[in-house]
């Protein structure tokens, strides 16, 4: 039996780097209320473990022991990190279902993302065309070196090594100014440097989803997704070759399949050795100078991702011919997501055929008046 953890505040976590990391009331709130969503993803027998609860107005970290412990032979969380695996000890989680300190720490300097730039000189060097390949992310310690490569690259945007959904990102057109350094000079200190890229006119992200398991990696499928605001905004729910065909515009099929295998050679060289889990690697689409290109390595999410469970709850539930989105609804206000989500769900009510998930609405986790984030699967008719 697996003890099934979502921990989405995991690359906030990563940023903190210790055992004591405490989440915003926001990433506690999406915790809270889209656990349950979690058992889409495995079997009937596993067992949600709730890491939070509601007190006085505020989110307060679970330490109580689950009874089902003495039956768990595998802990899942969405990602490692030093918070939750000290979390869960207080829990009384057996020490051999748990990474140990230095594997903790492994892991976190490998999902620095400066592993992005490193994944990129591998595959420059490796793929059969390494011009193709975009010019790697470069790690700055120094406000010097920030203003020095905004002159270079006078579009530019710079990423907090450690941060996820588009947060920890700032973003540069031309010239610097005093808040943007000082932002920056924050980030530095906090996290010892920043990374710095050139900006791309962006027109499809996708990303390709793999897991490692037993010092070997396995291509678990594609995610095509959009962002919104510069965070998730969605995945787009079809097969895998429907992926393909709607990126064929932009790219030759062949040129993706020659990609995916160098990426896996470089996971299986550079990750699989050291690291348990899954693995998202974004990459997008992009235009300069009227030419359409794309990046293969945007950044690695050392953690379960958005796009693999899309991926997944596709393949588990929904018919062949289904077609639709899964996406993560969000408000704020008492009793308005679950008044709007009773009002879909009437009006598109889930359909199946052969037993899958053919039209319709449905909602993965439970929703109450004081429920503010909900995970969603909407299907065409």
């Amino acid at each position: 039996m697996k003890l099934l953890v979502y921990n989405p505040e995991h690359d906030y976590a990563l940023a903190d780097g210790g055992p004591h990391f405490v989440a915003l009331k926001s990433a506690a709130q999406f915790a809270f209320d889209c656990a349950p969503f979690m058992r889409y993803l495995f079997e009937d027998e596993d067992v949600i473990c709730p890491i939070y609860r509601y007190e006085k107005g505020e989110f307060r970290k679970l330490y109580s022991c689950h009874e089902q412990y003495a039956s768990v032979t595998e802990v899942v969380p969405w990602g490692w990190d030093a918070a939750v695996a000290q979390q869960l000890r207080r829990m009384g989680v057996p020490e051999n279902l748990l990474p140990d300190d230095n594997r903790l720490r492994l892991w976190r300097d490998l999902a620095h993302r400066k592993s992005s730039s490193q994944a990129l000189d591998f595959l420059r060097e490796h793929y059969l065309e390494p011009g193709a390949i975009p010019e790697s992310p470069r790690y700055l310690t120094s406000v010097q070196e920030v203003e020095d490569f905004v002159k270079a690259h006078p579009d530019a945007i710079f990423k907090s090594p450690y941060s996820g959904n588009g947060r920890g990102h700032l973003y540069v057109h031309g010239c610097t100014n005093s808040t943007f350094l000082r932002q920056c000079a924050g980030v530095i200190k906090r996290q010892r440097g920043i990374m710095a890229e050139k900006q791309y006119a962006v027109i499809q992200d996708f990303a390709m989803e793999f897991s490692c398991r037993s010092n070997d990696v396995t291509f678990r499928g594609y995610s095509l997704f959009r962002t919104q605001h510069y965070g998730y905004g969605g995945n787009l729910l079809m097969p895998d070759e429907e992926i393909l065909h709607a990126l064929s515009p932009y790219i030759n099929m062949e040129k993706i399949l020659a990609m995916k295998e160098v990426i896996l050679d470089y996971l299986k060289q550079n990750i699989a050795p050291c690291y348990e889990g899954d693995i998202g690697v974004d990459m997008f689409v992009y235009q300069v100078d009227g030419e359409i290109k794309w990046h293969p390595f945007v950044e690695m999410n050392m953690r379960k991702t958005m796009g693999l469970a899309a991926h997944e709850i596709y393949a588990r539930y929904c018919h062949p011919h289904a077609r639709g989105t899964f996406a993560i609804l969000y408000e704020p206000r008492y009793g308005k997501l679950k008044k709007e989500l009773d009002n879909q769900t009437n009006r598109s009510p889930l359909r199946s055929q052969d037993g899958l998930w053919r039209s319709g609405t449905v909602v993965l986790n439970p929703v109450t008046e004081a429920t503010q984030y909900a995970v969603v699967v909407r299907l065409d008719d």
